[in-house]
């Protein structure tokens, strides 16, 4: 007789499947990787917004945080975790690159202001046509110490267009403004200077830092302190957009009788253009 070969011998047709070991837990979702993922995004969207930039900076390193810390959670995908590191690192070199590109325009609309000129055609009456062509003559140029500029001359450069209205002393005014404005030193008085500025830039203009007014007196010295609280004092007013008219006053503390000259700048680097004291 053949004999048949007994189950789970070694040709036996069923084969014990071998032992199953315990499955390792699927991990979890990481809910503090999708806070800091959200976050990160965000942050990176108002880092690239010239106008929102501290929301950016407020978010990223928070988001910066909470990736570093989702990272370390047992059990925890990290996939949301990696992107919020990523995202928050790369959305400070966004955020660095804009705030400096912002600060480097400011800096240049401040400081770069180019020199104020004669304005053909935009004198006023109080430019006669003998004054003008004197002042087109060869010689010292126009508006400049040699030859300064009648009050009420416009002048202008790519930004401004500036007339100044006929100065005049003004300590009662002052004094009546404000009681508590201190009086003049001895040997100077406040003298204030109407001024019309037009914006003609492409961005914004504000006379407060856009203008500057002081006096040059025969002692070859410059004066430009101020006179306390004035009556209509155009830096109060705001920002100007292309067009915009800005009228006001400036006002100097000068030596007795304003016996020099006015210089007029805009920005903080051009050279000064010089008016008649009266």
């Amino acid at each position: 007789m053949s004999s048949v070969p007994s189950a789970g011998g070694p040709y036996s047709p069923y084969v014990t499947p071998p032992p199953v070991g315990p499955q390792p837990p699927a991990k979890q979702k990481n809910v503090l990787g999708l806070i800091a993922l959200i976050a990160s995004i965000v942050g990176f969207v108002f880092a690239c917004i010239p106008g929102a930039l501290i929301v950016g900076w407020v978010l990223l390193p928070i988001a910066f945080i909470l990736g570093i810390v989702g990272l370390f959670l047992s059990g925890k995908a990290k996939g949301t975790s990696i992107a919020a590191v990523i995202i928050s690192i790369v959305g400070a070199v966004v955020g660095a690159v804009v705030f400096f590109t912002v600060v480097a325009d400011a800096f240049d609309d401040a400081f770069g202001g180019s020199d104020l000129t004669t304005s053909p055609g935009r004198a006023t009456e109080a430019t006669s046509p003998k004054t003008t062509t004197e002042e087109n003559r060869g010689g010292a140029e126009a508006g400049s110490r040699e030859k300064p500029l009648p009050i009420g001359q416009t002048v202008s450069n790519q930004d401004w267009e500036i007339t100044l209205g006929p100065p005049r002393e003004a300590w009662a005014e002052i004094a009546a403004e404000n009681q508590f404005n201190d009086p003049p030193e001895a040997g100077m008085e406040y003298w204030i200077l109407p001024v019309t500025a037009t914006y003609t830039g492409d961005d914004t203009g504000n006379a407060l830092f856009g203008i500057r007014v002081n006096f040059v007196g025969v002692d070859n010295r410059t004066y430009d302190d101020a006179c306390g609280v004035i009556p209509d004092p155009i830096d109060d007013v705001g920002e100007l957009y292309k067009g915009g008219v800005a009228q006001g006053n400036k006002c100097v503390a000068v030596p007795a009788g304003a016996d020099g000259l006015w210089a007029v700048t805009t920005g903080f680097v051009g050279d000064p253009i010089f008016f008649t004291a009266k």
